[in-house]
């Protein structure tokens, strides 16, 4: 079927403005609202691609900077509408955070913030520690993590860590509005981003030991039905402390404390002693435990194979905070450790440069970033400054084989595969904090039109943002709640090439990367959500307002 696929949310008047076409023709327009054309321009063609699947057309219509509500049109066939404005991605900056407190666990939603979407309370009661005979211990609160209702550290730490670098980095994303309740601190009332991010700070907190150590993660036994939170009363069970938790909660913790310490610094010191104490146990511990779930238990391990990234990641975000040497010393050491491990391991399933990977199981790029806002030129961070650089030249020649100049190639097509391209544009995000290059900025855009709608499938993987969102992600309380419409700036997992659920198993093998994806509710092997996911395309949209 002849296609136009186009950003549904719409560019910034300056930025690149592209839409793809599968179909040859000499012409495109763009329509306004009124139908009169008022830009035409040549299609340029780049043949077939592998992660498509298609005969792929670029229309450029960049010249166009007037505001406004337009269409692409070409031989008959036209576009979903898009939008032309200076303020084109706020509702989607907005939609994309509000969603961490829609994701909240413990006390409710309360009508007056989430409206159609509010519900009772949830998973209040203690949890037994699982494996040891002491008391059960209170770690309500925080986000629930995806499409269940499991609350994990080193999940919540990461999302938490993309949040707050943002803030960092790209100081008017301080300002995003939300409409949550507010978090009372010294100053008054904490900025709103920060006041969600402290319900996750918060519940971390309680999910340190007395000693240090990090559970790993609270969930039932095994995962719920399809049941709304509130009804979920199976018992909560806290599982092994991890070194993995442990040292991503020091390195989170300590980089809160570098932000909160200007609104609150009673709140700031106890998130950096917390971090301390952490760390301290990390030091005591120098072999790695590792996690593997329960026998018979089924909610999510978010295992890693190794700790240095984490490690690596405790050592920089303490060193910035204190300026002690020993951290960047530990840091130093854990280079060559995660130097000589093999980065394209299967089990890893990351392709690149692990000092510039922003996931969960790779956090090393999260260390980077401490450094390089210590800005004091030192040889590990000029090396991590390289490593981005030469990074980002990597995404940029991925970018130029594929008729959509996305910097992804087959193989990253994999389960969460819109986070690895999310990952890939904070890459080039930094990459461009650096060393501001208008190539960074065109494959940014052109992986934010791709979430939006540029793609095969012709959808936007954010609940709410296009005309032609995915409506069914899979999601618990989404599913079940009797609202047609899910919360929205929900972020899908998107296409996966290892159709991993029974539902994606109906697609075809063979069938190209980009086309492996179900709007089902069914497929958690495509359709799940996520708060990294969120918080990483929250960090993207965060760069495209660094004024």
């Amino acid at each position: 079927m002849k296609s136009i696929f186009v950003n549904q949310v719409g560019f910034l008047p300056r930025s690149q403005k592209k839409a793809v076409l599968n179909f040859q023709c000499d012409e495109f327009h763009v329509l306004d609202e009124k139908e009169n054309v008022v830009f035409t321009g040549k299609t340029e063609s780049f043949g077939q691609d592998d992660i498509s699947g298609e005969s792929t057309y670029a229309a450029d219509f960049s010249g166009l900077t007037e505001e406004g509500i337009y269409r692409i049109e070409a031989e008959g066939v036209k576009s979903f509408s898009f939008e032309i404005a200076d303020n084109v991605f706020d509702k989607l900056k907005h939609d994309v955070c509000k969603c961490f407190y829609y994701l909240r666990c413990g006390h409710g939603l309360d009508k007056k913030y989430a409206g159609k979407y509010f519900h009772g309370p949830c998973h209040l009661t203690k949890a037994t520690v699982y494996g040891e005979n002491v008391e059960p211990v209170d770690v309500s609160g925080g986000w629930h993590d995806a499409g269940d209702y499991g609350r994990y550290s080193t999940a919540g730490a990461v999302a938490v860590a993309h949040l707050l670098y943002a803030v960092r980095l790209y100081r008017n994303f301080i300002n995003v509005q939300l409409d949550i309740p507010e978090e009372k601190c010294d100053k008054g009332t904490l900025p709103a981003i920060l006041s969600e991010t402290k319900v996750e700070l918060d519940f971390l907190m309680k999910m340190q030991r007395d000693d240090g150590s990090v559970w790993h993660k609270v969930t039932t036994f095994n995962h719920a039905s399809f049941i709304m939170p509130e009804d979920d009363k199976d018992e909560l069970f806290l599982f092994n402390v991890s070194s993995l938790a442990t040292a991503d909660i020091a390195a989170v913790f300590a980089l809160a404390y570098l932000v909160y310490k200007e609104y609150d610094i009673a709140y700031a010191d106890l998130l950096l002693q917390k971090s301390l104490k952490a760390y301290q146990w990390l030091e005591e511990k120098p072999e790695p435990l590792l996690f593997k779930n329960a026998e018979g238990s089924n909610t999510g391990e978010y295992p890693e194979p190794e700790d240095y990234s984490n490690r690596f990641w405790a050592s920089c975000a303490l060193y910035e905070a204190t300026g002690e040497k020993k951290y960047y010393e530990a840091a130093v050491g854990l280079k060559s450790k995660l130097l000589d491990y093999d980065l394209t391991a299967t089990d890893k399933g990351y392709q690149g440069n692990v000092f510039t990977c922003f996931g969960w199981a790779d956090v090393a790029g999260l260390g980077s970033l401490s450094l390089l806002l210590k800005n004091e030129n030192s040889d590990l961070e000029n090396y991590v400054r390289k490593c981005f650089s030469d990074e980002a030249d990597r995404l940029l020649e991925n970018a130029k084989l594929n008729g959509f100049n996305l910097c992804m190639k087959k193989e990253d097509f994999i389960w969460g595969s819109n986070m690895e391209l999310l990952k890939y544009m904070m890459v080039l995000a930094v990459a461009d904090y650096l060393n501001p290059n208008d190539n960074y900025k065109n494959v940014i855009t052109s992986g934010l039109d791709y979430i939006l709608g540029c793609n095969t499938v012709n959808i936007s993987y954010v609940t709410g943002s296009g005309e032609n969102a995915f409506k069914n992600p899979h999601l618990r309380p989404t599913a079940i709640d009797d609202i047609a419409e899910p919360w929205p700036g929900l972020v899908s997992g998107g296409p996966n090439v290892g159709l991993q659920d029974e539902v994606a198993m109906s697609i075809p093998k063979g069938t190209a990367p980009m086309k492996c994806y179900l709007d089902r509710v069914e497929c958690y092997s495509l359709n799940e959500i996520t708060i990294y996911w969120n918080s990483a395309l929250a960090f993207v949209i965060a760069s495209f307002y660094n004024k």
